[in-house]
């Protein structure tokens, strides 16, 4: 048996199958491209954002100053100078004597009326407190024993009275029971009045400790302060070591200013007239005011008499103690105007959207501000609006300029 001969044969078959590169993904250029825009927007933000804008590129204007009046009053014939005294306060103290050991107030607090605003040192004062409570604890029970013992002299009363018409008794054993009755009567009423005075006695310390707690007598200001926590207060401070008083609280809203006139003018003022008052704090405003009272006595050292003016509108800058100066209205002529008005050069008033507008520099940032113009007065204008005594304002506003755009003053005026 011969054996045939191989033949070539095909040995591709025998080979394992290798692995082929993974399916690619489908690439997104879209978003690509939103990731780097926004991106690129985030590096610009945070550029306008921290990177200081250079001066050279703001927009550069002139600028100048407000100037603030109130109720000018034009034919003003008399003046007066004074100070401004708060027509409502108080030095608080305390009723009681002893160390002080709460203070809840400084300078410049506000209090209402009723607040407790200091306290002096309460332990003896509970213990008289204590004291009196247990005094009266006492009487009570004191009654509740004489009255057992009267209502058991009444029974035998009752039961020798009935047993002496029929000489069971004596007569003595009847005066025996009659005078015991009597005398438990009286201890009743001892007993009652004791309970009396040992309830004022309790209502007493009640007292004596509400003293040692010092409350604000109304709403106002803390102008002063006279003690400090450690010190012994008393309500005359008649040592050398007590205080006589705690506080000073005045109420602001009473403000008013307190000027001397001369006798020879004192008839050109009367109650109810319209005057204006300047601050020597404020010079360039004017605050309305009204003649409140004229005290009805004068001084002869001075030859004058004192007139009170009272403040119509005021702020936060008039204070106690100011020197101030008033000038009165002619009889008859009442303020110009109880709204404070503003003074601005003519040339930056500006006409935006159909109405008269002024723009306002604030950290390089103008803001356009709505006024109204009530008066001139040469290169000035009066002009009322949102405006504050601070602020700067823009001199011939460009029509680029609006509200929002960055500028920078070129000078001042």
């Amino acid at each position: 048996m011969t054996n045939a001969p191989l033949q070539d044969a095909d040995i591709s078959v025998l080979a394992l199958p290798r692995a082929g590169p993974p399916p690619s993904r489908r690439t997104r250029p879209w978003l690509t491209w939103i990731v780097g825009i926004m991106a690129v927007g985030a590096c610009l933000a945070l550029l306008y954002w921290f990177v200081p804008v250079p001066s050279s590129s703001l927009l550069e204007v002139d600028t100048a100053s407000i100037r603030t009046v109130g109720g000018y009053l034009p034919g003003s014939l008399l003046t007066a100078s004074g100070y401004v005294v708060a027509q409502r306060q108080a030095y608080v103290a305390s009723k009681g004597t002893g160390r002080l050991e709460y203070l809840g107030v400084t300078v410049g607090s506000q209090v209402k009326a009723g607040e407790i605003i200091a306290r002096v040192q309460q332990d003896d004062i509970q213990a008289v407190q204590r004291q009196a409570r247990a005094r009266l604890d006492v009487a009570k029970a004191t009654l509740a024993n004489v009255q057992a013992e009267l209502q058991d002299a009444r029974q035998n009363y009752d039961r020798a009275n009935a047993l002496l018409p029929n000489q069971f008794i004596s007569q003595s054993e009847f005066d025996l029971a009659t005078n015991r009755l009597r005398r438990s009567e009286a201890a009743v009423r001892s007993a009652t009045a004791a309970i009396r005075v040992a309830e004022a006695d309790v209502e007493a310390a009640d007292v004596m400790l509400k003293n040692t707690v010092i409350r604000a007598p109304f709403d106002g200001t803390v102008l002063k302060k006279f003690a400090e926590i450690g010190e012994i207060v008393a309500p005359m401070g008649s040592a050398a070591n007590a205080r006589s008083a705690v506080v000073l609280i005045a109420d602001m809203t009473s403000l008013a200013v307190e000027a001397d006139i001369s006798e020879s003018a004192i008839a050109q003022v009367s109650p109810g007239q319209s005057a204006d008052i300047t601050l020597d704090a404020a010079p360039a405003t004017r605050y309305a005011g009204m003649v409140e009272q004229i005290v009805p006595t004068a001084d002869r050292s001075k030859g004058t008499v004192l007139a009170k003016i009272r403040f119509i509108d005021r702020d936060d800058r008039v204070l106690p103690e100011m020197s101030a100066k008033v000038f009165f209205a002619p009889p008859g002529q009442a303020n110009a105007s109880t709204q404070p008005r503003f003074v601005v050069p003519s040339s930056s008033l500006a006409r935006r959207h159909n109405r008269t507008v002024v723009y306002v520099l604030e950290d390089e940032i103008a803001r356009e501000v709505p006024v109204e113009e009530v008066g001139k007065n040469g290169g000035d204008s009066h002009v009322v609006g949102s405006l504050t005594a601070s602020a700067t304002i823009v001199l011939s506003p460009p029509p680029s300029l609006t509200d929002g755009s960055r500028a920078r003053a070129r000078s001042g005026r």
